[in-house]
C-alpha cells in the first residue's frame, strides 16, 4: 500500500469547464490536507486507489474541498462535494455517459470491477455502510 498526502495552492487565472471559459478572478485557493490510497495486488497492479480525502475540512480557504473541487470553488463555482450528495452524483454520470472515452472516470467501469469488490456505491454515492 502507498499512503500519501498532498496540500494545494493556486490562483484563478481562468478555467474551462464543458467548454466553458470563466474569467479570472484573482482568488487565490489554499486546499485543506488530503490524504491518497494506492493498493496493489501481488503482481503490482492496482486495485484500489482513494483520492483526496480531506484530513481538517478547517484548513485552508476553499470551506474543505480539496482537488478540482477546491479549484472550482476558488473560481467562483460552489458545487456541493459530499459523498451522497445527490447533484454531485449525477455530475458523475454526466460526465461517464457523455464524456470522451479516454476521460478520467470517477470509479471503474462495471465489468473492469473485481468480483471480491462488495460494495454497490460508487463515485459520490452515499456509503451503504452508514
Amino acid at each position: 500500500m502507498l499512503l500519501f498526502s498532498a496540500m494545494e495552492s493556486n490562483t484563478h487565472w481562468r478555467y474551462g469547464l464543458f467548454g466553458q471559459q470563466y474569467p479570472a478572478t484573482g482568488n487565490e485557493m489554499e486546499t485543506p490536507v488530503s490524504v491518497f490510497t494506492v493498493c496493489f495486488n501481488p503482481e503490482g497492479k492496482i486495485v484500489y486507489e482513494q483520492v483526496g480525502a480531506v484530513v481538517d475540512r478547517h484548513e485552508g480557504n476553499t470551506q474543505g474541498k480539496a482537488a478540482v473541487f477546491g479549484l472550482l470553488h476558488s473560481a467562483g463555482m460552489k458545487l456541493s462535494a459530499s459523498p451522497g450528495d445527490v447533484v454531485f452524483s449525477l455530475i458523475q454520470r454526466i460526465g461517464h455517459l457523455f464524456g470522451p472515452e479516454n476521460a478520467g472516470r470517477s470509479w471503474s467501469k462495471e465489468e473492469d470491477i473485481p468480483s471480491w469488490w462488495q460494495s454497490p456505491s460508487r463515485g459520490a454515492d452515499g456509503t451503504e455502510q452508514w
